[in-house]
């Protein structure tokens, strides 16, 4: 008999040789894979020069998730490590440390320098070049747990030594060439309070690096409505104006989303400043690049089919996929499902727009398609259905009639069609697979 089984997140003891009383913190336990050859090299030179007694720390966010950033930081040849941690126990250093190692003439690591940390935890690390210099720049957003405010260190590695080159606080940072002037800068979201009455708004600012300094260039308000701002992504219009899609949590308690470029030599906020309505929406339907193709894709919600008199807990949403574009205009590109746990959207083709449901299967978990016909209480005609599984348990789904449209890491995302021959709205898998993507 088959066993369906949902993956939930599972936290694997982490043993490797030589350094077994280092901790790897929770986060390390569920993201992290086995220690490359090159990431053991580095961790054995780290616990030389500060112990073993340390728990890795995990950025958050970001393309570099890993507690081992490796790269060309100093634009010398060969790469550097930078490497996050804290100490563990009663009377050591307290607070998050971020230590350099490069390599010697006998190409074996060595720790170059640590230094203090800005936050209990790591939002985003991003080691990039800014204004007209080419040396790139290490920039960390930490997370400090008492405020909605981060704090951001720029490091650079010149000769041998790492030095803190600039500092400021946000709440969101993205590095873009949004003026496109052949050079990256920092865009940013800061609460300012205003001085007279005291009062608090958000805006967004443009900051370069001029003679190794950090200077604000210019700003612009945000909308007034926002408690806090849990998401960005970097995108471009069909003009391939450079965009920051910043999502962001009302006073309503739904997300809404903001757009900061750069037109007609300023800084703009266009959301902010024609009043659009901003697709107010549940916690967790942020802005994405479904498709991949460069733009930025905001979702809207409305109950599906069915779903129109249920409660909130009951609800499932059908989810239209909007793009902003140079004509100040927000137009619509694709509907369709878009499971948030389990990460992935099936895009509805034309001929199952106002004709097909979804429901979960209590048993297994699976998302099953339905052709509605009219009371989503009743049996419906299944269509198809996707199971979310571990790689490992592919061959057993296999077997029993489902096939396999994608997949990511440890997991694969499976499908079973129906039966029936005679149904026109059953898919091939061609179009599942074209239809189908897998987001983060």
């Amino acid at each position: 008999m088959l066993r369906l089984r949902k993956i939930i997140p599972v936290l694997l003891a982490v043993t490797m040789t030589g350094c077994s009383a280092v901790n790897f913190g929770v986060e390390g336990l569920i993201s992290a894979p086995k220690l490359t050859k090159q990431q053991s090299e580095i961790h054995e030179a780290l616990i030389q020069s500060v112990g073993s007694d340390i728990t890795l720390k995990y950025p958050q966010n970001g393309d570099n998730r890993s507690a081992y950033v490796i790269d060309n930081i100093d634009n010398e040849p060969g790469d550097e490590a930078l490497v996050f941690y804290e100490y563990n126990g009663a009377g050591k250093k307290e607070g998050l440390w971020v230590n350099i190692l490069d390599k010697n003439e006998e190409d074996e690591w060595f720790s170059v320098s640590e230094i203090a940390g800005a936050g209990s935890e790591i939002s985003k690390v991003i080691i990039s070049p800014m204004g007209n210099s080419n040396e790139n720049n290490v920039i960390v957003v930490y997370q400090n747990i008492a405020s909605s405010e981060k704090s951001l260190e720029i490091y650079r590695y010149v000769n041998g030594e790492f030095k803190n080159v600039g500092s400021d606080n946000c709440s969101i940072l993205e590095t873009v060439d949004i003026n496109n002037d052949s050079a990256n800068e920092l865009v940013i979201v800061q609460k300012k309070i205003n001085k007279k009455d005291k009062t608090e708004r958000y805006e967004a600012s443009l900051l370069k690096m001029e003679n190794d300094k950090l200077v604000k260039k210019e700003s612009v308000n945000m909308c007034e409505n926002v408690t806090s701002y849990v998401n960005s992504k970097v995108g471009r219009l069909k003009d391939n104006t450079k965009a920051v899609y910043i999502d962001c949590l009302t006073n309503n308690n739904e997300i809404q989303t903001e757009i900061v470029l750069y037109k007609n030599g300023k800084l703009q906020n266009p959301t902010e400043e024609i009043g659009y309505d901003l697709m107010p929406r549940p916690s967790g339907y942020y802005s994405v690049d479904v498709d991949e193709d460069g733009e930025i894709e905001i979702p809207s919600v409305q109950a599906m089919l069915g779903y129109e008199n249920a409660v909130e807990q009951d609800l499932e949403y059908m989810t239209q996929w909007y793009v902003y574009d140079e004509t100040e205009n927000f137009n619509v590109k694709f509907s369709g499902y878009y499971n948030i746990s389990d990460g992935y959207v099936m895009i509805y083709p034309k001929r199952w727009n106002d004709q097909v449901t979804v429901k979960k299967d209590a048993k297994s978990g699976e998302i099953v398609f339905y052709k509605y016909e009219g009371d989503i209480n009743k049996e419906m005609p299944e269509l198809m259905r996707i199971a979310v599984i571990s790689s490992s348990d592919m061959s057993e789904y296999d077997y029993n009639g489902y096939q396999l449209i994608s997949l990511k890491g440890q997991l694969d995302y499976m499908v079973k069609l129906s039966a029936s021959s005679d149904e026109p709205l059953i898919l091939t898998i061609d179009e599942i697979k074209n239809s189908f993507y897998i987001v983060e």
